[in-house]
């Protein structure tokens, strides 16, 4: 429940922050498959993170 509950925290982090959207609420999706690389919607990003997991490489960067 905790990864899930940090999921929904980063998008709803993501989306409050403006310079962090492209258009139409499309936003980077940070799973294992994407790598940070890809725009996509907000619902599917949150699939792809339950189901994929992060890509840890954007923890290091967010962490330091």
């Amino acid at each position: 429940m905790d990864y899930y509950n940090g999921v929904e925290s980063f998008i709803n982090y993501t989306l409050s922050n403006p310079r962090n959207i492209s258009r139409c609420e499309i936003i980077r999706c940070p799973c294992k498959r994407c790598k940070n690389k890809k725009f996509l919607d907000p619902d599917i990003i949150t699939m792809h993170l339950l189901q994929k997991k992060i890509y840890e490489e954007i923890l290091v960067l967010v962490c330091t």
